[in-house]
């Protein structure tokens, strides 16, 4: 997982060309699908046939899961495939990082978000996205990359606010707002085991544990995520957690580094805050602090503290249990290119090429939720975004059920 971003903000409205958007996207097929991202083919299943036949002035909201760093570009030529525009929520950072990425983004339709803070215009634009019904909205409501694509990660609640928002607003004349659901999943289309036992090899290197080549993958795995969370810890002046299993071990290591970051920032963490929850607190008011420039003094020991919140962050990121579950060779890949892209603070590129599925789901009227919404907007908030959550993984669920790819083979099994 990547760094966030605690550079001064700037927002990057929408500014959507329809023949740069269409050069784009056949760029994008023919080009930076295969070369790049390395997926061979992207394949549309689930209700995407229905899409078309929904009321004219039907809103479309698209809540995606976002498992790997190319996954816009597989959502994207799903979106040409079906023949659906749509504006796109995406990261500040990944706005500042190159000018040229930034301008091609907006061209595409892509406007930025403070993940972090209070940003009223990005609110603001996706509103009017929804209201208006030129185009589709899409967000990410994972909020990040997590290299884990058989199992979502909580979604945050913001998209299912926006949604009903909009909707409680176009109810009195008659326009609904109807969430899609959709599922994202990229396997290998080869068997692509021993590149993963080179960087394995490499990774172990790297965290200084010692692996000969009778240890088998899933052990390897296992000593090698162990010594490189010994490793990160011991580098922070952290006692070293111990644990007997990895889920564990998990969360005693998270809970060693989120205790001292509390207590660094004079921080309350409530009774029932998940440890995830006091992150997200924690990194809010570092966010705040290193992007305000009346308290510059104090930025150093804010990046500590950044520092910290991603180690945290980043442990947290990992199941424990996710290759234990069902170790196919998609999934002992995506751990050992986390792990890699954790090690390095860089990413890496996939192991092979890949077959790319996108299931829409069946979408849901949101006008099913405003009378909740208004009597109480937080559960009827929880509730929509537990479901989205919910029908995204069951798609992912049917995907993997009829994965024909070596990717989705057992990593023993595989041919």
């Amino acid at each position: 997982m990547l760094d966030f971003s605690d550079k001064p903000y700037q927002y990057f409205p929408p500014k959507r060309n329809g023949l740069v958007a269409w050069m784009l996207r056949w760029y994008n097929r023919l080009f930076y699908l295969p070369k790049v991202a390395r997926v061979s083919a992207v394949e549309v299943c689930g209700t995407a046939g229905a899409l078309p036949r929904r009321r004219q002035d039907d809103r479309l909201l698209f809540l995606p899961n976002h498992p790997t760093h190319g996954d816009p570009y597989i959502y994207f030529e799903a979106l040409r495939q079906v023949g659906i525009s749509t504006l796109i929520m995406a990261a500040y950072d990944v706005f500042i990082r190159r000018r040229r990425d930034a301008w091609i983004m907006q061209r595409f339709g892509a406007f930025s978000v403070d993940r972090e803070g209070s940003d009223a215009r990005a609110m603001k634009q996706a509103m009017a996205t929804l209201t208006a019904g030129r185009h589709a909205l899409t967000i990410f409501p994972e909020g990040n990359v997590y290299l884990q694509n058989d199992t979502v990660t909580p979604f945050h609640d913001g998209a299912a606010l926006l949604g009903l928002r909009s909707a409680k607003e176009l109810a009195p004349i008659g326009v609904r707002v109807l969430v899609v659901p959709v599922s994202i999943k990229a396997t290998y289309v080869n068997d692509v085991r021993q590149r993963v036992k080179q960087k394995l090899h490499e990774l172990a290197q790297a965290v200084g544990e010692e692996l000969d080549d009778q240890v088998a993958p899933l052990e390897a795995l296992r000593r090698v995520g162990r010594a490189a969370l010994a490793k990160n810890l011991r580098q922070r002046g952290m006692p070293e957690a111990d644990a007997p299993s990895l889920p564990e071990l998990i969360r005693t290591a998270a809970g060693y580094v989120l205790d001292g970051l509390e207590q660094k920032m004079s921080l309350t963490s409530a009774p029932n805050d998940s440890p995830i929850d006091r992150v997200r607190k924690a990194r809010r008011v570092i966010h705040q602090l290193r992007i305000d420039q009346h308290q510059a003094a104090d930025h150093t020991v804010a990046r500590t503290w950044a520092d910290q919140a991603m180690f945290a962050h980043r442990i947290l990121s990992y199941s424990g249990d996710y290759v234990e579950a069902n170790a196919t060779v998609d999934r002992v890949a995506e751990t050992v290119e986390k792990l890699a892209e954790d090690t390095y603070a860089s990413t890496m590129p996939p192991f092979g090429l890949r077959h790319a599925f996108v299931r829409f789901n069946e979408p849901i009227d949101l006008t099913d939720y405003l009378e909740s919404f208004s009597k109480k907007a937080r559960v009827a908030v929880r509730d929509l975004t537990e479901r989205v959550e919910q029908i995204v993984q069951q798609g992912l669920d049917e995907i993997n059920g009829l994965n024909p790819h070596p990717g989705g083979t057992l990593w023993e099994d595989s041919a």
